[in-house]
């Protein structure tokens, strides 16, 4: 065999490994990856063996996680009891429509999800753009449902110190893919004009600030601009709001639109995927109850329990210059595809902010509920609380009117 048959025979064996290869990364997500560590249900974590715990937290929470939580242990203002995980139930609704129009479902050119009706589309995800699909603020119920109504206070801190906070509704319609609340699967606006959902907020208080409002109009599909408009006390003027507008901080906090549910911005064909992970993380336990939160106690955290469940670890390159972000990483639920939290990363590629529920509570019908939310500012030790309740099928909820996805009706509701 002549020299130049044993250099082709290498090159053609290297190009069917890296196919081989490259095939198994695009197609296969990683395997669940147990932990075996000393962090066990029934220890409690206190600021007395925080440090002892350390190295063990330091594999079982995102890093701006364990910034912010660490800072309220350390502080004696909280503890870590750890509990035996608890699995839970996605609602009826969601239950059948995903046995029902799963199997139809699948991934289109520039990201598109094609097929799907209501429902987990991939209840058994291949690939990293099906788990993205999975855990889409859209698509996924897990942190709000088909109708939403949610009361909150909204408290900044800077550490655990207090510094103001505001009261705040919000109102949110998804007009596809309903399977729990009366109309189910998509109503005609998302067959006739394309829409998604429609999301408002007004603040209540305090003086100064009462009666700003803001709208937002999405559409399913994902090459069409959302459409946002907010009105503004202080000038009296409705205006029409840039893509750049609804990144900007809401009212000095350390949150912006695109970041509710963890990642509420909208999907879009620019963005890559990828799974890094899947592996057990400490999350907060489940709740069927309203935790009590008072700031003077807790300042900037949340008494909890927490349990051990595997999440996966997902990167999204956002490959957009002009977006406030360069990529997100998201640890979402293996089983349900909730988002249980989220890192935000700046165009020089430092970690910026993050997010995420604390804890999520679910009701008689499995309606999964963001009671407490934190949203920081990893790089100044800034806080964002967001305590509340939202409302389904409680006896105060009523169905959603028209004049809550309008500017005007939003402006007579603020008065």
């Amino acid at each position: 065999m002549n020299i130049t048959r044993i250099f082709t025979l290498i090159a053609l064996i290297t190009f069917m490994f890296n196919m081989t290869a490259g095939f198994s990364f695009a197609e296969g997500l990683p395997s669940h990856e147990k932990y075996e560590g000393s962090i066990k249900p029934g220890i409690v974590i206190t600021a007395q063996n925080w440090d002892q715990y350390f190295p063990e937290l330091k594999k079982l929470l995102p890093p701006s996680r364990l910034q912010w939580y660490g800072m309220g242990v350390k502080a004696g203002k909280i503890i870590m009891p750890i509990k035996e995980t608890k699995w839970e139930k996605l609602t009826k609704g969601v239950y059948e429509a995903t046995k029902k129009y799963s199997s139809q479902c699948k991934i289109g050119p520039n990201n598109t999800l094609v097929g799907w009706k209501a429902g987990i589309p991939f209840p058994d995800p291949k690939r990293a753009v099906e788990l993205v699909w999975n855990s889409y603020t859209e698509v996924n119920r897990g942190n709000s449902h088909d109708d939403l109504l949610f009361y909150s206070w909204f408290g900044l801190f800077k550490g655990m110190k207090h510094q103001k906070h505001f009261r705040w509704e919000l109102r949110k319609k998804h007009y596809v893919g309903r399977t729990d609340i009366e109309p189910l699967g998509w109503m005609p606006e998302a067959d006739s004009s394309g829409l998604c959902s429609k999301e408002s907020m007004w603040i209540a208080e305090p003086h100064e600030v009462k009666g700003f409002t803001q709208l937002r109009i999405r559409y399913w599909d994902i090459n069409k601009t959302d459409e946002c408009y907010a009105y503004i006390p202080a000038i009296r003027r409705i205006r029409r709001l840039t893509g750049a507008d609804v990144n900007d901080p809401i009212l000095g906090s350390d949150c912006i639109f695109d970041d509710f549910e963890v990642w509420r911005q909208k999907l879009n064909s620019k963005m890559t995927f990828q799974v890094l992970e899947c592996k057990d993380f400490l999350v907060p336990c489940v709740y069927h109850e309203k935790l009590p939160y008072d700031y003077r106690k807790h300042g900037a955290c949340v008494q909890v329990d927490w349990e051990i469940r595997p999440l996966w670890v997902m990167k999204i390159d956002i490959n957009e210059s002009d977006y406030i972000y360069q990529k997100r990483i998201v640890w979402v639920d293996k089983d349900t595809f909730t988002n249980y939290w989220g890192e935000c990363y700046d165009q020089r590629g430092r970690l910026w902010r993050a997010n995420g529920p604390h804890p999520i509570s679910t009701d008689d019908l499995n309606f999964r509920a963001m009671f407490n939310w934190m949203y920081m500012n990893f790089q100044t030790n800034h806080y964002t609380m967001m305590a509340g309740y939202p409302t389904y099928g409680l006896p105060e909820f009523k169905p959603l009117t028209k004049k809550a996805f309008t500017v005007r009706g939003l402006m007579k509701m603020a008065r």
